[in-house]
C-alpha cells in the first residue's frame, strides 16, 4: 500500500471496511477492531490520519516494534486469534500504520469475551442473534473460504459440481477436485454420479442454516 492508496480510502471516507485513527491505540481498541472485522468482511484500519480534517498526524513507533505488538495483540487478546498484516506508510518524514484484517474463517471472534461486528462507521458488541448469524458450522474443519462458499451454494442450490466450483472461484479443475474430495473425506458433503455428472451434496440432515454465512 502506498500514499496514494491511503488518499483513495480518505476520499472514501470510514465505513464498513474502513476505520481512521489520529493515534496508537491501547491493546483493547486494537482488539476490538480487529474482531469486529474479522467477525464481518474484514477491512483496514488506518493509525496516523485525522480523516474529519484530512490531516496527517503521523505516529511516533518503531517498525519492528509495532508489526510485533500488534501480532500479539491479534494472539493474545483474540479469540480464536487473529493474525492481520501490518504496512507502515511513510510520508513527509511521518509514518502511517495500515493494518490489515480478514474476514475470519472460525467466526466468531471474541476479545474478553466479548463478540464485536463491524455496523458501518462503528464496531459494537454483536447482539445475541447477529452473534448466532454469523458462527460457521465449519468452524475447526480446516475448510478455506472457497470450501465454506462451496456448502452456502450447495445449501442454496442443492448441489454442485466441479465445473460450478470452477466457475464460481477461479480455480482450476484440479484445485476444484483436490477440494471437494478433501470435503468429501471429512464427510462434509456426499458425491453423487459419476464422471462429469459427480455432483456433492449435504448429507441428509446436516444441511446448516443460509443465515451461518
Amino acid at each position: 500500500m502506498n500514499w496514494d492508496d491511503i488518499i483513495n480510502l480518505l476520499e472514501q471516507g470510514e465505513g464498513q471496511a474502513v476505520e481512521f485513527e489520529k493515534g496508537v491505540p491501547s491493546a483493547d481498541d486494537l482488539a476490538r477492531e480487529m474482531v469486529a472485522f474479522a467477525n464481518s468482511d474484514g477491512g483496514k484500519i488506518i493509525y496516523g490520519i485525522d480523516d474529519k480534517n484530512k490531516h496527517l498526524i503521523g505516529l511516533d513507533i518503531d517498525n519492528d516494534q509495532f508489526t510485533s505488538w500488534v501480532s500479539e495483540v491479534g494472539t493474545s487478546r483474540c479469540v480464536p486469534p487473529i493474525n492481520p498484516t501490518v504496512e507502515i506508510v511513510e510520508k513527509n518524514d511521518k509514518k502511517i500504520a495500515v493494518i490489515t484484517v480478514n474476514e475470519g474463517e472460525e467466526k466468531p471472534y471474541k476479545t474478553d469475551d466479548i463478540c464485536y461486528i463491524r455496523d458501518v462507521k462503528i464496531s459494537r458488541p454483536a447482539r445475541e442473534d447477529e452473534e448466532e448469524e454469523i458462527k460457521s458450522p465449519w468452524s475447526g474443519k480446516d475448510l478455506n473460504k472457497r470450501q465454506m462458499r462451496a456448502v452456502q451454494f450447495i445449501n442454496e442450490h442443492g448441489s454442485i459440481t466441479n465445473r460450478e466450483y470452477r466457475e464460481a472461484f477461479n480455480v482450476s479443475h484440479k484445485t476444484a477436485h483436490i477440494e471437494l474430495t478433501m470435503m468429501a473425506d471429512k464427510k462434509l458433503v456426499v458425491p453423487q454420479g459419476s464422471g462429469r455428472s459427480t455432483c456433492y451434496i449435504i448429507p441428509p440432515g446436516e444441511a446448516p442454516s443460509p443465515q451461518a454465512y
